[in-house]
């Protein structure tokens, strides 16, 4: 696909980078501008950003009409606390991934649902920031509203989810559920688990999907 977005359709970009620890890293970005050759964008860091540079990075644009996705070269960064400039070379083309923001993607990691008086060991079976399956012990009843904790390393997440349905596939019983008022900070954690997970899998050529 030609590079073609145009800045009103863009809600928001992700930039998928390696801090100097080599460890994986996501923000979120407000773009400035875009030119044939460069983007500029700009994201909020209290305690600054240690990364090298150029780096190639991931960058997924959240649009209006859905999200699309390419990697590129980040070229350099520029400081004035507490905001970063990032200037980015400017693609030359994207792929379209799905319209909604979030991407899906199967994930078995450690969870508690909690519902009335009920506490349930689980494992998640996929998840995306907007919602989650579970792999479940027994039938649920009579549940709306749960709360699940998601036991990520090195961080938690604790989330108030609407249930959704439940289904048996293969013989695993699963139950799905949206998150409800999910902030910011657990969205990010979720976000980036996934794209861990992603880069994971197609380092493995393995459909993650």
């Amino acid at each position: 696909m030609k590079f073609n977005l145009d800045l009103d359709n863009i809600n928001y970009l992700k930039i998928i980078y390696k801090n100097a620890d080599d460890t994986t890293a996501c923000t979120k970005a407000a773009i400035k501008r875009i030119g044939e050759r460069e983007i500029f964008a700009c994201a909020k860091f209290e305690d600054g950003l240690n990364i090298k540079t150029p780096q190639e990075v991931f960058l997924s644009f959240v649009c209006v009409n859905g999200l699309y996705r390419t990697s590129t070269t980040l070229k350099f960064i520029e400081s004035e606390p507490p905001y970063i400039f990032f200037t980015l070379k400017t693609p030359e083309g994207l792929e379209y991934q799905q319209n909604r923001e979030y991407f899906r993607i199967k994930m078995e990691e450690n969870a508690i649902l909690s519902y009335g008086n009920k506490v349930l060991p689980c494992k998640t079976y996929d998840i995306s920031a907007s919602g989650v399956r579970l792999t479940i012990p027994e039938h649920l009843e009579e549940v709306d509203e749960v709360t699940v904790d998601l036991l990520f390393d090195p961080k938690n997440v604790r989330a108030n989810a609407k249930f959704i349905r439940e289904d048996n596939e293969d013989g695993i019983l699963k139950a799905a559920f949206k998150f409800i008022n999910l902030s910011e900070s657990s969205i990010d954690i979720i976000s980036q688990k996934c794209i861990q997970k992603q880069l994971e899998y197609k380092r493995h050529n393995v459909n993650f999907s």
